[in-house]
């Protein structure tokens, strides 16, 4: 059967550009008002050289604001990549009112490894902002990026994720915990607007302490919001090691929604059919006491009352070893993709109430 569904790829490419793609060789293309610049930008080595060399594409329109969206911060996360191609194209079909710059991959190691970490130091590279360019190689990509972030003095910064195969999407919201009230309270309203128009589930971080716990101010979105000050969102959508081409529209939509609530594009929000209405909070369900195999009683969109029996973990003959429960009434948003868990791990996010402000 022949699908009718629409590329998100499919909008032509930019007209070839002569020249290298490296900073001292950019490669313009213009389009009606806008300019489409490639380059690339590099991570030294811990002696000055330059170790790896990844990509950029800025798109400048005119006086609007700025965005910043990055892609492939973990290497298997990879609808991100089709997701910025995708705007890419978007953006020289249709324009903008301000700039635009893309990183299609941060961690393209990891990518080739199909790894979470970096692989030379298996650290977490979504947890060393804003990095240190003297240590390891997570840190320096770390510190590379958040130099061309402040450089860039943005309006906004997406944070392109994906989170597994049984999951809706969501867009995150970061917890400004090193802001003062006053000022904690006006840039939550901020984030809080861009992620509205993402048209997806909206989920705010875990509380404060356990935000900062997991050490998600220094996530790119968290260090963003809580070092410059500035929203940022994150964007859950898809698998894992796949690239399926509706999570690639969804996650697309999603960041053009939030670019077109600052001012950069001219989008209106495209409102997810899986959208959950809030104010909700990212919670995990109870932890197994055993560990087993992992039978759901609920799929992500369902919504769930508090002590509601939502997964069990069974033996290989079929018996039952623990019930997972729902702590708070709310909704389930994903389960991990292992169908066999041991005891005490996290197996899902759920979305929990979360009344009052950020």
């Amino acid at each position: 059967m022949t699908s009718s569904r629409p590329d998100p790829l499919s909008v032509p490419p930019p007209e070839p550009a002569e020249g290298d793609a490296d900073p001292s060789s950019q490669t313009p293309s213009s389009r009606g008002a806008g300019d489409r610049v490639a380059s690339t930008w590099s991570i030294a080595d811990r002696r000055g050289g330059p170790v790896l060399s990844l990509p950029r594409i800025d798109h400048r329109f005119g006086s609007g604001p700025t965005v910043a969206i990055v892609a492939n911060i973990h290497g298997d996360e990879v609808v991100g990549i089709g997701a910025v191609q995708a705007i890419d194209r978007w953006l020289t079909a249709h324009g903008g009112m301000g700039r635009v710059v893309l990183f299609p991959s941060v961690n393209p190691q990891g990518l080739a490894r199909q790894v979470r970490h970096v692989p030379a130091d298996e650290l977490d590279l979504n947890r060393v902002f804003p990095g240190n360019p003297r240590a390891s190689l997570a840190s320096r990509t770390a510190a590379a990026l958040w130099s061309q972030l402040q450089a860039l003095d943005p309006a906004l910064v997406v944070d392109l994720h994906a989170d597994a195969l049984d999951a809706i999407p969501y867009a995150i919201v970061d917890r400004p915990v090193r802001l003062d009230p006053s000022a904690r309270r006006a840039l939550g309203t901020r984030i809080e607007a861009c992620a509205d128009a993402t048209g997806l589930t909206v989920l705010r971080e875990y509380r404060d302490d356990v935000y900062q716990h997991f050490g998600l101010d220094r996530s790119l979105a968290g260090c963003v919001v809580n070092q410059l000050g500035v929203p940022a969102i994150t964007l859950e959508v898809g698998p894992r090691r796949a690239m399926r081409p509706d999570d690639v529209t969804v996650s697309m939509h999603a960041a053009l929604g939030a670019m077109h609530a600052v001012g950069a594009v001219q989008a209106p929000p495209v409102v997810h059919h899986t959208r959950i209405e809030g104010p909700w909070r990212r919670a995990a369900p109870s932890r197994p006491r055993r560990g087993g195999l992992l039978v759901t009683r609920c799929s992500p969109g369902d919504r769930v009352d508090a002590g509601q029996v939502i997964a069990e973990v069974r033996d290989l003959s079929g018996e039952r070893l623990d019930v997972l429960r729902a702590e708070a009434p709310g909704a389930v948003v994903s389960w991990i993709e292992s169908p066999w868990v041991s005891a005490g791990a996290l197996v899902g996010t759920l979305a929990v109430a979360d009344e009052g402000p950020l």
